[in-house]
């Protein structure tokens, strides 16, 4: 099934080749999209994806340009408005300043692949998976003996083949969190090795759905898959844009967004990575971390999803 964008012609960049800081604006909450939507929204509760979360949208004033986002970047959260309304989870679960007090020197960050344009991308969890994750002719999702994986309470199979291995074999770690330190305690040992390449799991269409689907602490688990897939099209297309593209295929549509994935700041005479000094981007370690910047070339918007998940106990 097609996404349905709204189709945009993106308009090519002009090089000034300027070295002085892009500015920002920030945008009023979106009007409209499955973020204001209150249905959408009252998903995110039960799914636990609400209270530690937040989502802003700027307007910047220079083009952006895809060779250098680590300047975009660094302007971005260095910027008044930046500083002003990006906001992080610390230890104690209090909302602070996303930024160390300093000049943000860097931005640590990752490009996440984008390129999805409909929900075929999901086809393999229907069609292939041995043992099956849906139950064959019906939305719901196959049941499996309860088990406690990387935290999280796993009853279902579409929660094992999220938590566990790539087709390589390895523990699947698409968000940088894996320790060389801790034990394996046999996570990694997957039914789904062969299910989905990693490439495909890095989809940013990918990291919505798994993001939604495996919640917070506190989340209260959907019986349905559709439950997942529906909102993450939703999600997704509100994060995303799309441009007329005759060369992408029969859809004619290509995405014309740039997806980073924040995973820290060196700020002048700070680092991030010092959690001891109080300045971690998040409050601990989970693959439920996330920090996205969605850049829209054409519009000059660049939104910032983040979330941060606090275990219950």
């Amino acid at each position: 099934a097609r996404l349905g964008y709204p189709r945009q012609r993106l308009g090519m960049a002009d090089d000034d080749g300027g070295e002085e800081p892009n500015s920002f604006v920030k945008l009023p909450d979106p009007s409209a999209g499955a973020f204001a939507d209150p249905a959408f929204r009252a998903q995110l509760q039960k799914w636990d994806l609400a209270r530690n979360s937040r989502m802003c949208r700027f307007r910047y004033t220079r083009p952006f340009h895809r060779r250098s986002p680590g300047a975009f970047l660094r302007d971005l959260f260095d910027s008044d408005a930046g500083r002003a309304h990006l906001r992080r989870v610390n230890a104690e679960g209090e909302w602070v300043a996303i930024l160390p007090e300093g000049k943000c020197e860097e931005v640590r960050h990752r490009i996440v692949p984008c390129a999805a344009t409909s929900m075929t991308h999901f086809d393999r969890l229907y069609e292939a998976a041995k043992p099956p994750i849906v139950r064959e002719g019906t939305q719901l999702l196959m049941k499996r003996v309860d088990e406690v994986m990387d935290g999280f309470t796993v009853t279902d199979r579409l929660r094992e083949f999220l938590l566990t291995a790539n087709g390589d074999g390895e523990d699947y770690d698409p968000y940088g969190i894996d320790d060389d330190d801790d034990e394996d305690d046999g996570s990694g040992e997957s039914n789904y090795a062969e299910l989905m390449t990693t490439e495909q799991r890095d989809e940013f269409l990918f990291r919505v759905f798994a993001h939604l689907a495996l919640g917070g602490s506190m989340c209260q688990y959907e019986e349905r898959m559709d439950a997942y897939t529906e909102a993450a099209k939703r999600a997704y297309k509100s994060l995303v844009v799309a441009r007329r593209d005759r060369a992408s295929g029969e859809d004619g549509v290509a995405v014309a967004s740039d997806v980073y994935r924040v995973d820290g700041f060196i700020a002048a005479g700070r680092d991030d990575d010092d959690t001891a000094g109080g300045d971690s981007l998040f409050p601990g370690r989970s693959v439920q971390n996330f920090c996205y910047v969605v850049v829209d070339p054409r519009k000059r918007h660049a939104t910032v999803w983040y979330h941060a998940y606090r275990p219950y106990w």
